[in-house]
Protein backbone atom coordinates (compact mmCIF):
# COMPACT_ATOMS: atom_id res chain seq x y z
CA UNK A 1 0.00 0.00 0.00
CA UNK A 2 1.19 3.63 -0.88
CA UNK A 3 2.30 5.98 1.46
CA UNK A 4 0.97 9.29 2.17
CA UNK A 5 4.64 10.47 1.43
CA UNK A 6 4.82 9.22 -1.97
CA UNK A 7 1.50 10.39 -2.74
CA UNK A 8 2.37 13.61 -2.14
CA UNK A 9 5.79 13.64 -3.06
CA UNK A 10 4.17 12.58 -6.24
CA UNK A 11 1.78 15.19 -6.59
CA UNK A 12 4.75 18.21 -6.19
CA UNK A 13 7.50 16.48 -8.14
CA UNK A 14 4.51 16.37 -11.08
CA UNK A 15 3.57 20.08 -10.61
CA UNK A 16 7.29 21.24 -10.46
CA UNK A 17 7.52 20.24 -13.67
CA UNK A 18 4.73 21.27 -14.95
CA UNK A 19 5.70 24.60 -13.45
CA UNK A 20 8.87 24.44 -15.96
CA UNK A 21 6.78 23.49 -18.55
CA UNK A 22 4.92 26.50 -18.31
CA UNK A 23 7.70 29.18 -17.99
CA UNK A 24 9.35 27.87 -20.84
CA UNK A 25 6.14 28.04 -22.63
CA UNK A 26 5.59 31.51 -21.32
CA UNK A 27 8.71 33.21 -22.25
CA UNK A 28 8.40 31.44 -26.00
CA UNK A 29 4.99 33.73 -26.45
CA UNK A 30 2.48 31.10 -26.31
CA UNK A 31 -1.12 32.00 -25.65
CA UNK A 32 -0.97 29.88 -23.03
CA UNK A 33 2.05 29.99 -21.34
CA UNK A 34 0.64 32.44 -18.60
CA UNK A 35 -2.67 30.74 -17.68
CA UNK A 36 -0.56 27.49 -17.41
CA UNK A 37 2.35 28.95 -14.89
CA UNK A 38 -0.76 30.52 -13.00
CA UNK A 39 -2.38 26.66 -12.58
CA UNK A 40 0.78 24.87 -11.83
CA UNK A 41 1.71 27.55 -8.97
CA UNK A 42 -2.42 27.51 -7.68
CA UNK A 43 -1.70 23.37 -7.86
CA UNK A 44 1.08 23.32 -6.07
CA UNK A 45 -0.29 25.75 -3.14
CA UNK A 46 -3.32 23.41 -3.37
CA UNK A 47 -1.31 20.35 -2.49
CA UNK A 48 0.27 21.60 0.35
CA UNK A 49 -2.56 22.97 1.85
CA UNK A 50 -4.99 20.02 1.20
CA UNK A 51 -1.85 17.63 2.40
CA UNK A 52 -0.81 19.90 5.58
CA UNK A 53 -1.43 17.04 8.06
CA UNK A 54 1.86 15.63 7.14
CA UNK A 55 4.11 18.30 6.43
CA UNK A 56 5.69 20.83 8.34
CA UNK A 57 3.72 23.83 7.84
CA UNK A 58 6.40 25.96 9.31
CA UNK A 59 8.09 25.38 5.92
CA UNK A 60 5.47 25.07 3.79
CA UNK A 61 3.17 28.07 5.03
CA UNK A 62 5.52 30.91 4.23
CA UNK A 63 5.96 29.22 0.97
CA UNK A 64 2.65 29.10 -0.25
CA UNK A 65 2.51 32.92 0.66
CA UNK A 66 5.43 33.42 -1.20
CA UNK A 67 3.62 31.59 -4.32
CA UNK A 68 0.24 33.58 -3.48
CA UNK A 69 2.28 36.78 -4.15
CA UNK A 70 3.69 35.33 -7.40
CA UNK A 71 0.03 34.35 -8.10
CA UNK A 72 -0.99 37.71 -7.62
CA UNK A 73 1.13 39.81 -9.70
CA UNK A 74 0.44 37.12 -12.67
CA UNK A 75 -3.24 36.86 -12.21
CA UNK A 76 -3.40 41.35 -12.98
CA UNK A 77 -2.29 40.08 -16.58
CA UNK A 78 -4.20 37.21 -16.96
CA UNK A 79 -6.81 39.70 -15.87
CA UNK A 80 -6.38 42.00 -18.29
CA UNK A 81 -6.10 39.47 -21.00
CA UNK A 82 -9.84 38.01 -19.81
CA UNK A 83 -11.00 41.46 -20.30
CA UNK A 84 -9.78 41.51 -24.00
CA UNK A 85 -11.29 38.63 -24.88
CA UNK A 86 -14.73 39.57 -23.52
CA UNK A 87 -14.95 43.22 -24.41
CA UNK A 88 -13.87 41.26 -28.25
CA UNK A 89 -16.98 39.19 -28.06
CA UNK A 90 -19.06 42.49 -26.58
CA UNK A 91 -18.15 44.26 -29.63
CA UNK A 92 -19.07 41.64 -32.22
CA UNK A 93 -22.07 41.04 -30.77
CA UNK A 94 -23.04 44.43 -30.49
CA UNK A 95 -21.86 45.69 -34.19
CA UNK A 96 -21.33 49.25 -32.93
CA UNK A 97 -22.05 51.20 -35.84
CA UNK A 98 -20.88 55.31 -36.21
CA UNK A 99 -18.44 54.30 -33.69
CA UNK A 100 -15.21 53.37 -34.84
CA UNK A 101 -12.80 55.63 -33.36
CA UNK A 102 -14.19 55.12 -29.77
CA UNK A 103 -13.91 51.06 -30.62
CA UNK A 104 -10.12 52.32 -31.57
CA UNK A 105 -9.65 54.23 -28.53
CA UNK A 106 -11.53 51.44 -26.29
CA UNK A 107 -8.50 48.91 -28.19
CA UNK A 108 -5.45 50.99 -27.55
CA UNK A 109 -6.51 51.40 -24.22
CA UNK A 110 -6.25 47.67 -23.57
CA UNK A 111 -3.55 46.88 -25.66
CA UNK A 112 -1.66 49.13 -22.95
CA UNK A 113 -2.88 47.93 -19.84
CA UNK A 114 -2.15 44.53 -21.84
CA UNK A 115 1.62 45.80 -22.49
CA UNK A 116 1.74 47.01 -18.42
CA UNK A 117 0.69 43.85 -17.11
CA UNK A 118 3.18 42.29 -19.74
CA UNK A 119 6.37 44.04 -17.98
CA UNK A 120 4.88 43.31 -14.47
CA UNK A 121 5.16 39.44 -15.42
CA UNK A 122 8.37 39.84 -16.90
CA UNK A 123 9.82 41.49 -13.96
CA UNK A 124 8.36 39.12 -11.49
CA UNK A 125 10.07 36.31 -12.85
CA UNK A 126 13.14 38.05 -13.83
CA UNK A 127 13.19 39.36 -9.95
CA UNK A 128 15.60 37.55 -7.44
CA UNK A 129 12.82 37.43 -5.10
CA UNK A 130 10.98 34.81 -7.42
CA UNK A 131 14.23 33.16 -7.93
CA UNK A 132 14.65 32.34 -4.14
CA UNK A 133 10.87 30.73 -4.19
CA UNK A 134 12.17 28.67 -6.61
CA UNK A 135 14.56 27.65 -4.75
CA UNK A 136 12.70 26.88 -1.67
CA UNK A 137 10.40 25.15 -4.19
CA UNK A 138 12.71 22.86 -5.23
CA UNK A 139 14.17 21.84 -1.63
CA UNK A 140 10.82 21.16 -0.70
CA UNK A 141 9.93 19.08 -3.84
CA UNK A 142 13.03 17.21 -3.24
CA UNK A 143 13.42 16.51 0.50
CA UNK A 144 9.31 17.41 1.28
CA UNK A 145 8.72 18.32 5.14
CA UNK A 146 7.06 15.04 6.42
CA UNK A 147 5.68 14.80 9.62
CA UNK A 148 5.65 11.32 11.23
CA UNK A 149 1.91 10.80 9.82
CA UNK A 150 3.42 10.74 6.24
CA UNK A 151 4.60 7.00 7.16
CA UNK A 152 0.56 6.30 7.01
CA UNK A 153 -1.34 5.25 4.36
CA UNK A 154 -2.01 7.25 1.55
CA UNK A 155 -5.66 6.11 0.93
CA UNK A 156 -7.70 7.19 4.02
CA UNK A 157 -5.70 9.93 4.26
CA UNK A 158 -6.47 11.47 0.61
CA UNK A 159 -10.05 10.30 1.01
CA UNK A 160 -10.21 12.34 4.60
CA UNK A 161 -8.42 15.60 2.99
CA UNK A 162 -10.90 15.44 -0.32
CA UNK A 163 -13.78 15.13 2.07
CA UNK A 164 -12.69 18.36 4.55
CA UNK A 165 -12.06 20.11 1.21
CA UNK A 166 -15.00 19.26 0.04
CA UNK A 167 -16.41 20.37 3.47
CA UNK A 168 -14.87 23.59 2.82
CA UNK A 169 -16.94 24.79 -0.06
CA UNK A 170 -19.89 24.24 1.27
CA UNK A 171 -19.10 26.25 4.12
CA UNK A 172 -18.31 29.34 2.06
CA UNK A 173 -21.77 28.64 -0.71
CA UNK A 174 -23.43 29.33 2.92
CA UNK A 175 -21.56 32.57 2.89
CA UNK A 176 -22.98 33.52 -0.45
CA UNK A 177 -26.45 32.14 0.22
CA UNK A 178 -26.35 34.73 3.69
CA UNK A 179 -25.97 37.80 1.31
CA UNK A 180 -28.43 39.31 -1.19
CA UNK A 181 -25.95 42.03 -2.06
CA UNK A 182 -24.85 41.87 -5.95
CA UNK A 183 -21.01 42.72 -5.21
CA UNK A 184 -20.93 41.00 -1.70
CA UNK A 185 -22.20 38.20 -3.43
CA UNK A 186 -19.82 37.85 -6.25
CA UNK A 187 -16.86 38.42 -4.22
CA UNK A 188 -18.10 35.34 -2.34
CA UNK A 189 -18.44 33.49 -5.33
CA UNK A 190 -15.44 34.09 -6.29
CA UNK A 191 -14.33 32.65 -3.03
CA UNK A 192 -16.07 29.56 -3.78
CA UNK A 193 -14.67 29.39 -6.85
CA UNK A 194 -11.00 29.30 -5.37
CA UNK A 195 -12.55 26.63 -3.00
CA UNK A 196 -13.74 24.34 -5.07
CA UNK A 197 -10.35 24.81 -7.22
CA UNK A 198 -8.75 23.41 -4.11
CA UNK A 199 -11.25 20.71 -4.09
CA UNK A 200 -10.61 19.59 -7.93
CA UNK A 201 -7.21 19.81 -7.36
CA UNK A 202 -7.25 17.65 -4.11
CA UNK A 203 -9.33 15.44 -5.90
CA UNK A 204 -7.13 14.26 -8.86
CA UNK A 205 -3.77 13.97 -6.49
CA UNK A 206 -5.83 11.51 -4.36
CA UNK A 207 -7.06 9.81 -7.62
CA UNK A 208 -4.72 7.01 -8.06
CA UNK A 209 -5.10 6.18 -4.20
CA UNK A 210 -8.83 6.91 -3.87
CA UNK A 211 -10.83 5.27 -6.26
CA UNK A 212 -13.69 6.08 -8.65
CA UNK A 213 -15.72 8.30 -6.46
CA UNK A 214 -13.08 10.79 -5.83
CA UNK A 215 -13.91 10.94 -9.86
CA UNK A 216 -17.00 12.53 -9.34
CA UNK A 217 -15.71 15.33 -6.89
CA UNK A 218 -13.82 16.15 -9.68
CA UNK A 219 -15.57 16.68 -12.04
CA UNK A 220 -18.75 18.29 -10.46
CA UNK A 221 -16.11 20.72 -8.99
CA UNK A 222 -14.56 21.47 -12.21
CA UNK A 223 -17.82 22.41 -13.82
CA UNK A 224 -18.68 24.72 -10.97
CA UNK A 225 -15.07 26.62 -10.82
CA UNK A 226 -15.56 26.69 -14.86
CA UNK A 227 -19.56 28.32 -14.76
CA UNK A 228 -18.63 30.79 -11.62
CA UNK A 229 -15.23 31.62 -13.28
CA UNK A 230 -17.63 33.11 -16.37
CA UNK A 231 -19.19 34.88 -14.22
CA UNK A 232 -16.42 36.05 -12.13
CA UNK A 233 -14.49 37.32 -15.78
CA UNK A 234 -17.55 39.27 -16.91
CA UNK A 235 -17.47 41.33 -13.34
CA UNK A 236 -13.98 42.18 -13.85
CA UNK A 237 -15.10 42.95 -17.51
CA UNK A 238 -17.81 45.41 -16.51
CA UNK A 239 -15.89 46.96 -13.57
CA UNK A 240 -12.81 47.90 -15.97
CA UNK A 241 -15.18 48.88 -18.71
CA UNK A 242 -17.18 51.38 -16.29
CA UNK A 243 -13.84 52.50 -14.66
CA UNK A 244 -13.19 54.10 -18.26
CA UNK A 245 -15.99 55.31 -19.04
CA UNK A 246 -15.80 57.61 -16.05
CA UNK A 247 -12.66 58.64 -17.39
CA UNK A 248 -13.17 62.51 -18.52
CA UNK A 249 -10.71 62.07 -21.17
CA UNK A 250 -12.29 59.24 -22.85
CA UNK A 251 -14.81 61.19 -24.79
CA UNK A 252 -18.54 60.92 -25.44
CA UNK A 253 -18.48 58.29 -28.02
CA UNK A 254 -16.29 56.50 -26.00
CA UNK A 255 -18.82 56.62 -23.13
CA UNK A 256 -21.95 55.55 -25.17
CA UNK A 257 -19.89 52.88 -26.37
CA UNK A 258 -18.89 51.41 -23.18
CA UNK A 259 -22.27 52.43 -21.32
CA UNK A 260 -23.86 50.46 -24.36
CA UNK A 261 -21.27 47.22 -23.56
CA UNK A 262 -21.98 47.23 -19.96
CA UNK A 263 -25.42 46.87 -20.28
CA UNK A 264 -24.61 44.25 -22.72
CA UNK A 265 -22.78 42.30 -19.67
CA UNK A 266 -24.96 43.34 -17.16
CA UNK A 267 -27.34 40.96 -19.22
CA UNK A 268 -24.92 38.20 -19.45
CA UNK A 269 -24.26 38.74 -15.76
CA UNK A 270 -27.84 37.66 -14.64
CA UNK A 271 -27.76 34.51 -16.99
CA UNK A 272 -24.03 33.92 -15.43
CA UNK A 273 -25.97 34.25 -12.03
CA UNK A 274 -28.20 31.76 -12.49
CA UNK A 275 -26.17 29.07 -13.36
CA UNK A 276 -23.46 29.87 -10.81
CA UNK A 277 -26.17 28.95 -7.99
CA UNK A 278 -27.14 25.87 -10.06
CA UNK A 279 -23.43 24.84 -10.15
CA UNK A 280 -23.66 25.30 -6.22
CA UNK A 281 -27.06 23.61 -5.64
CA UNK A 282 -24.81 20.62 -7.33
CA UNK A 283 -21.66 20.91 -4.81
CA UNK A 284 -24.12 20.90 -1.92
CA UNK A 285 -25.97 18.00 -3.43
CA UNK A 286 -22.22 16.47 -3.79
CA UNK A 287 -21.53 16.90 -0.12
CA UNK A 288 -25.14 15.69 1.47
CA UNK A 289 -24.91 12.36 -0.51
CA UNK A 290 -21.54 11.58 0.80
CA UNK A 291 -22.02 12.28 4.79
Amino acid sequence: MPSAASLVRQRLAEQREALTLAEEALHAGEAEGLHDVRVAIRRIRSAFATFHPVLERTVTEPLRDELRWVAGLLGQARDVEVVIEHTELLLAAAEPVGLDDAVSGLRARLRLDLAAAGDVVDETLASTRYAAVLALLDAAVDDPPFTARADKGAKKLARTRVEHDLERVVERIGRVRATSDPAEQAARLHDVRKAAKRLRYAAEAAAPVAGSRIREIEEVAEAAQDVIGLHHDATVTRSTLRHFALDVDSGEAAAFLIGHLDADEQRALRDLRSRAMDALTSLEKLARDRR
